[in-house]
């Protein structure tokens, strides 16, 4: 919310020499100094990666809702589950569908590590609800590649989105497409993300 003076839009509030970041009034925050998200700049514990746009699951024209992706890979080289031949069943390519993906992973009987479970590890920023993306989230990592400057534009990432029992989706950042492998190449990375 915009706070005016005389007409003036203020950006930056002092107290006895001290910035304020808000001011609250009878428990309301009245103003915030606190910017939208910018893909490309820190944010939540990493990189804003993407903006959710009219028409995504979960956009909201009066909050700004996206992803932001780790700052470094989970992992270099890792299987995507140590189960290679058992389908985890109900994952989903689809955008906003890399959190329950993740968790879907990590409760099939059998399962003690994952390129999922890297990524649920991982705690930069001091969160702790990272997640390994899916298909179509990798997708838009793929578009703000160059915006983003933390990922390989020529990278494999792994997603969390299973094809059938033995092959999951890879997404190829230098073809900008998926395509299926086999559950234990050693080859694609793990970048975690999580969702704002």
């Amino acid at each position: 919310m915009p706070l005016t003076f005389n007409g003036t839009t203020v950006t930056a509030v002092t107290c006895n020499g001290t910035v304020l970041s808000s001011i609250i009034c009878n428990g309301t925050t009245v103003w915030s100094a606190s910017a939208a998200p910018v893909v490309g700049a820190a944010y939540g514990g990493g990189i804003c990666a993407y903006l959710l746009l009219s028409g995504d699951p979960g956009y909201s024209s009066s909050t700004p809702h996206g992803l932001i992706v780790a700052t470094a890979d989970q992992a270099a080289v890792t299987a995507w589950s140590n189960i290679t031949s058992v389908a985890v069943t109900g994952t989903s390519a689809n955008l906003g569908s890399g959190a329950a993906n993740t968790t879907k992973i990590m409760a099939q009987a059998g399962h003690t590590a994952s390129a999922a479970k890297n990524c649920r590890n991982y705690s930069g920023g001091g969160f702790s609800d990272w997640y390994l993306p899916s298909e179509k989230e990798l997708e838009k990592l793929c578009i703000n590649c160059t915006a983003i400057g933390v990922m390989d534009p020529e990278g494999n990432y792994w997603s969390s989105t299973e094809v059938n029992a033995t092959n999951v989706s890879i997404y190829s950042f230098y073809d900008s497409s998926p395509f299926d492998d086999i559950k234990n190449s050693d080859y694609p990375t793990v970048r975690a993300v999580r969702s704002f």
